[in-house]
């Protein structure tokens, strides 16, 4: 696309309401906007990021027993009007945060009430029809956003028509009938190494940095986020996650990997990096090569994969060398010790032997380990259960975290 976007935009990412006093007690760096940023900015747009949780200091009661956490609406007001944004994208990841998304594009249609306003994430991937009865609700973005997004920036810059918006790959929206119209889906991003690095200075980056728990089991020091591939291809019956990436599993080279956690190293100071991806071990040269890298660059950073790495594509001999390219903690997503469970809920190639096996060896590398487990799927006895409480006590973990099953918007499980 060779056009050069005049365009302002403004991504939003908006406070969120709970049930913590405490608030958000580990804030990410929200990299999703961040890849958009500098999509839009490589093609000439002004682009301002406002991601409201980097006030997660900010803690205002609501009722009922519920704490608004992140930037006020007085202060988010101000930044919209002193901006004024010609097009506003707005997050919504989780179904349980719908209102406070809407709450953030209520305000901003309020203010520039000819904005063109986008809502993406995967809520608004896995329900456009419930955001889309907010009239406030522009045109939603499914699955995939970089590019989407630049393409709908591009026509509006060209036209400040909003009806010529309605045929773009990827979106949905209402057509001039008021139904529900949805477009083809993008051809997805194959090769991550085109997209250019998360604008990272577009963010409060000392805010994330220095969150008072961002460290907490992990060390001393700067600790921050990044992804170096998208998507996983199991079936597991409770993750939303394909509705915005499919089951398709794609990456950045090792290279790349290592160039970004260069700069995060020399620019940003960072002493652990946290890689939220959700398949990171797939292809496991990939991870021996990107070791081998940040051996070879002599760069001198912990690391740790806290969104869960696939336990069975371990073995000792890689782990041997991710410990020996700094990474200190291993988050498994075992899930369940009752293999009936894992047959119909999980999907997981799991072998509780091998678990065992890897959790040992980490053990002897000086590798923290963690898994999740998921209780209260339907049809579960109590004995299933406790066969889930047994592997997770007699498996060698240094630590447990046991949720209940939630059935998200366009899961099976919520099916």
């Amino acid at each position: 696309m060779a056009s050069q976007l005049k365009n302002k935009v403004m991504l939003i990412g908006g406070p969120l309401t709970g049930e913590l006093e405490s608030g958000v007690t580990n804030t990410k760096v929200p990299l999703g906007l961040a890849y958009i940023a500098a999509v839009l900015e490589k093609l000439g747009a002004e682009v301002k990021i406002l991601d409201c949780l980097a006030d997660y200091d900010i803690i205002k009661p609501v009722g009922d027993n519920k704490f608004r956490v992140g930037t006020s609406e007085k202060e988010i007001a101000k930044q919209v009007k002193d901006f004024m944004p010609d097009v506003v994208g707005i997050t919504c990841s989780y179904s349980m945060y719908e209102q406070d998304s809407f709450d953030v594009v209520n305000l901003v249609k309020s203010i520039v009430p000819k904005a063109l306003t986008i809502f993406g994430g995967a809520h608004a991937s896995a329900a456009a029809d419930r955001v889309l009865k907010n009239k406030n609700v522009d045109i939603v973005v499914s699955k995939e956003a970089e590019y989407t997004i630049r393409e709908i920036v591009d026509v509006y810059s060209k036209t400040k028509n909003k009806t010529k918006l309605q045929d773009i790959e990827g979106t949905i929206v209402l057509d001039k009938k008021g139904k529900i119209k949805k477009n083809p889906e993008r051809r997805m991003i194959f090769s991550l190494d085109e997209l250019p690095m998360p604008a990272r200075h577009l963010l409060r980056m000392d805010r994330y940095l220095y969150h008072p728990l961002n460290n907490v089991g992990v060390g001393d020091g700067p600790a921050t986020d990044m992804i170096t591939s998208r998507g996983c291809p199991q079936k597991c019956s409770f993750c939303s996650i394909f509705t915005v990436w499919n089951r398709v599993w794609r990456t950045r080279s090792a290279k790349l990997v290592v160039d970004e956690m260069e700069e995060l190293v020399k620019r940003y100071k960072v002493k652990h990096i946290r890689i939220q991806d959700d398949n990171f071990s797939l292809d496991k040269k990939r991870v021996h090569d990107m070791c081998d890298e940040i051996l070879r660059r002599k760069l001198k950073f912990k690391w740790d994969t806290p969104n869960g790495i696939a336990i069975w594509t371990l073995d000792e001999l890689l782990l041997k060398k991710m410990a020996k390219a700094g990474y200190q903690r291993a988050s498994f997503g075992i899930e369940t010790g009752c293999k009936k469970t894992m047959d119909q809920y999980i999907h997981k190639p799991i072998d509780y032997a091998h678990c065992k096996k890897i959790i040992k060896a980490c053990k002897k590398l000086g590798i923290f380990t963690v898994s999740t487990f998921i209780i209260g799927f339907p049809d579960e006895t109590k004995k299933d259960i406790q066969e889930t409480i047994d592997f997770a006590n007699n498996s060698g973990l240094d630590f447990a975290l046991f949720y209940v099953a939630q059935p998200y918007a366009g899961t099976p499980l919520y099916e």
